[in-house]
């Protein structure tokens, strides 16, 4: 593995580079605000106001992509304060209500200090949209369905008086909503109220465990078919020299082909080492995918296969330009070779998962291993996988391991649940699994690259759970 990680792609390292440089910006800006704020209004909750601004321009940046403290847009700002705040942070409604406010003051700090930047709405149009949202934001935030289902649930014990902050009240609380009936937490989960709760809750009478974290009791994940049942032998029949259609009707290799064939003698390449947004959107045209264009790498379609090219060898950038090379299995048509094309779909279909397996999990790696071989030994299977969320009242549904020491839901197999659903959802997103729901599935091409992979993790790793 040693020898993997140095086919990292320069842009990780920018990337890494760029979110540092952003958060001192952050910090400088919030430090800033903080100043000038007292001066302006001493009776001012200025911490407050910080700690407010401090989450909604991290939200902007993580979850927008837009990490320029000065850059507000219409649409951006609507979608922040009713679509992910809602869906994100968990606060109480006097909270809720200070947003905008608080944003209407940092708007003013912006415009005084000459911070506006020049690609934000029109400063005269920034009261009139502030004051539309302040009913918007409210209503957004009583919104159940706009919140995700640990945010309702987490919500409720806020308003019960738990301190999410404090482990302790934290277990507390989790073992009541774990001891109701299955109707009452699917309730609680939906709509983050309770009207006729069967035991209401009573911090004072409920039972204080240690919130001790909890230890894994399972050798295979226990949000996976058990591997007698459904997996057969996934390692059978998988010459890719009979595999032609797999390889050829795999989105991942399709797009990798569609890259190699637009970049072809040379293309202009951005300062973040990235096609430029009129050739990235005239690709994603090409590939028949509709969606406006920011940059490249907020499309996995196009960064995916990218960043596989990169670390094969197939693409190499110098001095601004990005040009073709041969890799080290060269590229032609399945028209022209048929088996030499299944040689280059299996090459770089094994250079994205040696790529993933390579990076942390913060710079596009995989942050479920060694579960996500098992998940994808099951995907690849002949039923494919079906991942259940922690919530699902399915049948055949796997009930989350308890940590006996609370009694609650064991964190750390909550942990791996996420880990590999955020890997399936990344790999699908890029095309080298197909999706369906919250159903997986890879062909045989895929199991090629994997057993490649397991390979080089070696028996013991692989099978380590």
């Amino acid at each position: 593995m040693s020898d993997k990680k140095r086919h990292g792609h320069p842009q990780d390292e920018h990337d890494s580079a760029s979110r540092q440089q952003w958060q001192r910006e952050r910090e400088q800006v919030l430090a800033e605000y903080g100043t000038w704020r007292s001066s302006d209004d001493e009776r001012a909750d200025v911490a407050t106001e910080v700690q407010t601004l401090e989450t909604l321009l991290r939200l902007k940046a993580e979850q927008q992509g837009s990490p320029e403290p000065g850059v507000w847009r219409e649409e951006q700002t609507t979608a922040l304060l009713t679509e992910v705040v809602p869906r994100t942070v968990i606060q109480p409604r006097e909270q809720v209500m200070d947003l905008v406010p608080t944003l209407k003051q940092f708007f003013a700090y912006l415009r005084a200090t000459g911070r506006w930047d020049p690609d934000s709405m029109r400063p005269q149009e920034a009261p009139t949209l502030l004051g539309s949202l302040e009913f918007a934001t409210l209503e957004a935030a009583d919104d159940p369905s706009r919140r995700s289902f640990s945010t309702n649930i987490l919500g409720y014990g806020l308003a019960q008086g738990v301190d999410l902050e404090d482990d302790a009240e934290l277990a507390i609380y989790m073992n009541w909503y774990n001891s109701l009936p299955d109707e009452e937490r699917l309730e609680l989960s939906e709509t983050g109220r309770l009207a006729n709760p069967s035991t209401p809750f009573d911090p004072d009478t409920a039972p204080r465990e240690s919130p001790a974290a909890g230890v894994s009791t399972s050798a295979w994940p226990w949000f996976l078919p058990a591997p007698d049942e459904d997996i057969g032998n996934p390692l059978a029949g998988t010459d890719p020299g009979q595999e032609r259609e797999a390889f050829a009707a795999n989105a991942f290799v399709q797009r990798a082909v569609a890259v190699l064939e637009f970049v072809g003698d040379g293309r202009r390449v951005t300062g973040t080492d990235a096609l430029g947004r009129a050739d990235s959107a005239a690709l994603l045209e090409q590939m028949g995918i509709e969606r406006g264009v920011r940059s490249m790498w907020d499309h996995p379609e196009l960064a995916g296969p990218w960043i596989a090219l990169l670390d094969g060898g197939w693409l190499e950038i110098r001095a601004g330009w990005v040009r073709r090379e041969t890799g080290p299995v060269r590229f032609v048509p399945a028209s022209e070779d048929p088996d030499g094309f299944v040689e280059f779909g299996h090459a770089v279909l094994t250079a994205t998962l040696f790529g993933k397996d390579a990076r942390d999990g913060a710079d596009g790696g995989f942050m479920g291993m060694p579960d996500t071989i098992a998940a994808l030994l099951v995907a690849c299977g002949p039923g494919g996988l079906t991942l259940h969320d922690a919530l699902s009242e399915e049948p055949d549904a796997p009930e989350v391991p308890q940590d006996p020491s609370t009694g609650e839901w064991d964190r750390d197999e909550l942990r791996r649940l996420f880990a590999v659903a955020h890997d399936l959802s990344d790999l699908a997103a890029m095309g080298v699994l197909e999706r369906d729901g919250n159903r997986y599935s890879g062909s045989s091409a895929v199991m090629v690259a994997l057993i490649a992979l397991i390979k080089e993790h070696g028996p013991g790793e692989s099978e380590s759970r």
